[in-house]
């Protein structure tokens, strides 16, 4: 793969998609830290689903190609693999799922997003053998 400005873009897809996802869904379920930074910033009015929905899925998407795009790269399926199942239960948790369990899913399906995150970057980061 090349190197450069276009190649930055593409590595930081998948840290980039899985932050949005994951501000977008804690929103949607209310955590008061992300709430309030919202409300202190004059974003209030973002906080509908109707919104927040749509920017959480582009997002999903958005840290899935990068999850790809590091496989493509390195050829270790682990993140991608990762990637999915926390995607699917973050979005899940949002948009299916009610109550108690739903937040189980929002919190498991972020630290794996957070968790596939770092092993695609450390995966397209080889460790140097002379250390």
């Amino acid at each position: 793969m090349a190197s450069g400005p276009a190649s930055r873009r593409l590595h930081i897809a998948d840290s980039a998609g899985a932050l949005g996802a994951i501000v977008a869904a804690l929103c949607c379920a209310g955590t008061p830290i992300i709430v309030g930074a919202f409300g202190a910033l004059g974003l209030s009015f973002l906080r509908k689903d109707a919104i927040l929905w749509p920017v959480m899925l582009a997002s999903l998407l958005v840290a899935l190609w990068g999850f790809q795009r590091g496989f493509r790269l390195h050829r270790n399926a682990g993140p991608l693999a990762l990637g999915i199942v926390g995607a699917v239960s973050l979005a899940s948790g949002v948009v299916v799922v009610h109550g108690f369990p739903a937040m189980q899913m929002i919190y498991g399906g972020a630290i794996a997003l957070v968790l596939a995150t770092f092993w695609n970057i450390r995966s397209r980061h080889p460790v140097d053998a002379a250390r």
